[in-house]
C-alpha cells in the first residue's frame, strides 16, 4: 500500500479529528488560530462522548453516533451563544494567512519526518503495547463498543476501564475508510501531529507573546525540535493514547493562560474560557487520565502567578483570590494522589534511572541519554535570561522547571517514596514524563527566539540592510525565509536526529523485527485460508502470535500479553501438549474452542528475552498436533489429539 492510496483514509481522519470541533468552535464565535487550535481537542471530546453515549444506548460505534452527538451539542451551544453572546466573547486573533504560513512551517518537516519513520502505511510499531492496541481496534470494530469502562481485557474478562479515546478515534476511521488497522493507526497519528500538535503549539506560545509573526514562526520551528515528542512516542511502549493526550496539552494549557490572564492581553472572557476548558477536558481525560493530572500540575505556575498579580493589585479583599486558589490546590492534591495506578505497576522502573544525568539532560534537552537538542537548548537558555531580566512571564521558567523536576525525580531511584509521590501518576516512567518537557519548554524557548530576533532587528546595520535598494519588504521576506530554512535545518540536529533514527528502526518488518517478523506476518495473512470459521487460535502473546486476531479477525485465546483469566484457558497454556496424558486438557480445549496453535518460537518482543508457555512447546504429532502451514520458523498447528 502506498501513501497515495491511503490519502482518502487520511482525509477521513481529518474530518473526524477536526470536523466536530470546527462546527462547535464556529458556533461559539472562535476564529482563525483559536478555532483551528481548539478544533482537534473539541473533536476528541466529541469522539469520547459519542462513544460513551453509543455504548449506553446500545448503538454500534460508527460515524452515525459521532455525527448525532456533534449535531446535538452544536444545537445546545448555539442556544447558549444566542443567550450569552457578550459573556462568551473571544479574541478574533491575527491574520489567518500568517497563521497558516506558520502552521505550514510547523507541519511540513514534522509530517515528512513522520512519513519517513512509518515508512509504509501498513508498518506497525514493533513494541510491546501494540499487541493490545491493534487487537483493541479490531475488538471495537467487531463488537461495536468503544466505551472506556469496557475496553480493558477486550471482552475476555469482566469489563475494566481503559481510556479509549484514541482507540475510538482510530476505529471510526477504520470503519469509515476501508483501510487496514495498521494503516488507520498511521494516518490518524499523522493527522494528530499535523493538526492537533502543530496548531496547539502555535496557540500556546501566542497566548503569551501575542500573534506576532516572529512568535508564530519561532513556535513553528520549535514544535519539531524535540526528540521526546512526538518522535519518542511513535515507538516507545507504544503509548499511543498518551501521545494523543500530550498532543492535546498545548491547547489546554493555552486556555489556562487565557483564563488566568498571565500572558498577552486578549479580548476573552472568563466565562468563555471556562466553557472552552469544559469542552476540551473530557477528551483529555479519556485520551489518557494522567495527562489530565499533568495539565492540572503544569497549570500551577499560571495559577500562582495570577494569584500573586491580583494580590499585588488589590489586597483589600484577599479572600477573593485566596479562596479559588486554595480550591485549585485542593483539587490538584486530590487528583495527584488518587488518579494514579497501583504502586505495584511501577515495579519495572524501581532499579532504573539516574537523577544526576537527568538534571543535565533537562538543561541540554537531551533526555534518555541522547545528544543535546542544540537549537532548543540554546533558545531555552536565551528565554530564561529574557524572563529573568525583564521580570515578565517568569512563570514560564517555573513551568519548565516544574516539568524538569518531574523528570529528575522520576529518575531518582534512591528515594522510592518521594519518587512515587511525584511521578507515580506516570508509573515512575521517566520516558513518558520526558515527553511532557517540550510542552512545558516551548514557550520559554520561543520567548528566547523572539527576543533574539528583536535585538537583531534593532541593530543599525540590520535595519540599514533591510531598507537598502530593492525595497525593505522584499529583503525582509528573504531574510525571514533564510532564517526559517536555517531553523528547520538546525532543529533535528542532535537528540532529534538520533530519536528519529531509533523510531524509524521500530517500523520495519524484517526477519528479526521484535514483535512481528516478515515471515510471521506472511503466515498470519494466510490464516483465513487455513482456519475454519468458529475456530480459536492460541499462541504466546509476547512473541507476536496474538496479532493474528488484529490482522484476520480470527479469535485468539489471549489477545494481550498476560495470562488468561479462565481456568480452562490456564490449562491450555500450561498443558495443551499433554492431551494424551492429562484428562483436564481436552475439556479445556472444548470449552475454549481452541483448534489451532500459532508457534512463533520463544523470542519475546523485549530484545534479548524469551517468552514461553509450558503447554505450547512440544507440538509433535505424538502429542496431538498436525502442522498445517509454515513460513520460515513460524508454524501453524491443528489440534488433533482431542
Amino acid at each position: 500500500m502506498s501513501w497515495f492510496s491511503a490519502l482518502p483514509g487520511f482525509l477521513v481522519a481529518l474530518v473526524v479529528l477536526l470536523g466536530p470541533g470546527l462546527l462547535w468552535g464556529a458556533i461559539l464565535g472562535l476564529r482563525r488560530l483559536t478555532l483551528l487550535a481548539l478544533a482537534g481537542p473539541l473533536s476528541v471530546t466529541a469522539v469520547v462522548v459519542a462513544s460513551e453515549v453509543a455504548s449506553l444506548a446500545g448503538v454500534r460505534w460508527s460515524l452515525g453516533p459521532l455525527f448525532g452527538v456533534s449535531a446535538g451539542v452544536a444545537l445546545v451551544l448555539w442556544l447558549i451563544r444566542r443567550r450569552f453572546r457578550d459573556a462568551l466573547a473571544m479574541d478574533p486573533g491575527g491574520p489567518l494567512r500568517r497563521t497558516l504560513i506558520a502552521w505550514g512551517v510547523a507541519a511540513l518537516p514534522v509530517g515528512l519526518i513522520t512519513l519517513w519513520i512509518f515508512g509504509n502505511p501498513e508498518n506497525i510499531a514493533q513494541s510491546h503495547d501494540n499487541i493490545f492496541h491493534l487487537n483493541a481496534i479490531r475488538y471495537i470494530a467487531e463488537s461495536g463498543n468503544a466505551s472506556s469502562p469496557n475496553l480493558g481485557y477486550l471482552g475476555t474478562r469482566a469489563p475494566t476501564f481503559y481510556p479509549a479515546g484514541w482507540h475510538a478515534l482510530v476505529a471510526v476511521v477504520l470503519m469509515s475508510s476501508g483501510l487496514s488497522i495498521p494503516a488507520a493507526i498511521n494516518v490518524v497519528n499523522l493527522a494528530i501531529v499535523l493538526t492537533v500538535w502543530s496548531f496547539g503549539c502555535l496557540f500556546l506560545v501566542t497566548r503569551v507573546t501575542g500573534e506576532r509573526r516572529a512568535a508564530l514562526l519561532s513556535a513553528a520551528v520549535l514544535s519539531g525540535a524535540y526528540s521526546s515528542f512526538p518522535y519518542l512516542l511513535y515507538e516507545f511502549g507504544v503509548v499511543y493514547p498518551f501521545m494523543l493526550s500530550l498532543a492535546l496539552l498545548p491547547a489546554v494549557l493555552g486556555l489556562v493562560v487565557q483564563l488566568m490572564r498571565v500572558g498577552s492581553p486578549l479580548r476573552t472572557t472568563t466565562a468563555g474560557n471556562l466553557l472552552l476548558l469544559l469542552g476540551v477536558l473530557p477528551g483529555l481525560a479519556l485520551a489518557h487520565p494522567s495527562s489530565l493530572v499533568g495539565a492540572l500540575g503544569l497549570s500551577l505556575p499560571m495559577v500562582l502567578a495570577a494569584a500573586y498579580s491580583r494580590l499585588r493589585r488589590d489586597n483589600k479583599a484577599p479572600w477573593k483570590t485566596l479562596l479559588p486558589t486554595g480550591a485549585f490546590l485542593a483539587v490538584l492534591a486530590v487528583a495527584w494522589m488518587n488518579l494514579r495506578p497501583a504502586r505495584s505497576s511501577s515495579d519495572n522502573w524501581d532499579e532504573l534511572g539516574n537523577a544526576g544525568q537527568a538534571l543535565v539532560e533537562v538543561v541540554l534537552h537531551s533526555p534518555l541519554y541522547r545528544p543535546p537538542a542544540y537549537l532548543a537548548a540554546a533558545l531555552t537558555l536565551a528565554g530564561a535570561v529574557v524572563v529573568l531580566r525583564r521580570r515578565r512571564h517568569r512563570w514560564t521558567l517555573a513551568l519548565y522547571a516544574l516539568a524538569a523536576m518531574l523528570f529528575v525525580v522520576a529518575n531518582w531511584k534512591e528515594v522510592p517514596d518521594l519518587r512515587w509521590i511525584v511521578a507515580g501518576v506516570w508509573y515512575n516512567d521517566f520516558f513518558r514524563i520526558s515527553a511532557m518537557l517540550p510542552v512545558a519548554g516551548i514557550i520559554l524557548a520561543s520567548l528566547g527566539a523572539v527576543a533574539l530576533i528583536d535585538v537583531a532587528a534593532r541593530r543599525p546595520a540590520v535595519r540599514s540592510f533591510l531598507r537598502g535598494q530593492g525595497g525593505s519588504r522584499k529583503r525582509a521576506a528573504a531574510v525571514v525565509v533564510v532564517l526559517l530554512l536555517v531553523g528547520v535545518a538546525l532543529a533535528p540536529l542532535g537528540a532529534v536526529q538520533r530519536g528519529v533514527t531509533e523510531a524509524a528502526a521500530k517500523y520495519r518488518f524484517t526477519e528479526n523485527s521484535q514483535l512481528l517478523t516478515s515471515q510471521e506476518l506472511a503466515l498470519i495473512q494466510r490464516l483465513p485460508e487455513k482456519v475454519e470459521e468458529g475456530a480459536v487460535i492460541v499462541g504466546v502473546p509476547l512473541t507476536g502470535a496474538s496479532l493474528s486476531y488484529s490482522y484476520t479477525g480470527i479469535p485468539t485465546l489471549l489477545p494481550y500479553g498476560v495470562l488468561p483469566s479462565s481456568a480452562a484457558g490456564k490449562v491450555v497454556f500450561a498443558a495443551l501438549d499433554e492431551m494424551s496424558t492429562n484428562p483436564e486438557v481436552c475439556p479445556a480445549v472444548e470449552e475454549t474452542g481452541v483448534r489451532y496453535v500459532l508457534d512463533f518460537g520463544i523470542s519475546s518482543v523485549h530484545p534479548g528475552e524469551t517468552e514461553r508457555a509450558a503447554g505450547l512447546e512440544d507440538l509433535t504429532r505424538e502429542n496431538g498436533f498436525e502442522r498445517v502451514d509454515s513460513e520460515g520458523t513460524a508454524a501453524l498447528y491443528r489440534v488433533t489429539g482431542c
